[in-house]
């Protein structure tokens, strides 16, 4: 019984090291793929990348998914928040 419960734990314990580990992985496809977007819209609007821009809203868009938003959802409200923090119009 003692060694199924420690079994049991250190079963747990790597599960949860390994799902820290893909949401670190899933935070830098996140911010990897949003950075492009970000600096694509820029370059097809033919405007520069304000510093700070694509790091601050990208870090945003992992954050709410990792909140349970949805992509969409948390690129609304990220670039509400980018518009208001770097002055930009829609």
């Amino acid at each position: 019984m003692l060694l199924t419960l420690v079994g049991s734990a250190l079963l747990l314990a790597a599960l949860q090291g390994r799902a820290q580990g893909l949401n670190n992985m899933r935070d830098q496809l996140i911010i990897h793929y949003c950075t492009l977007a970000v600096n694509a819209d820029f370059a097809k609007a033919g405007k520069p990348v304000p510093a700070g821009l694509a790091k601050d809203t990208c870090t945003c868009v992992a954050q709410q998914v990792n909140a349970r938003a949805t992509i969409p959802q948390a690129e609304t409200i990220c670039k509400q928040q980018a518009m208001g923090k770097y002055n930009l119009s829609p």
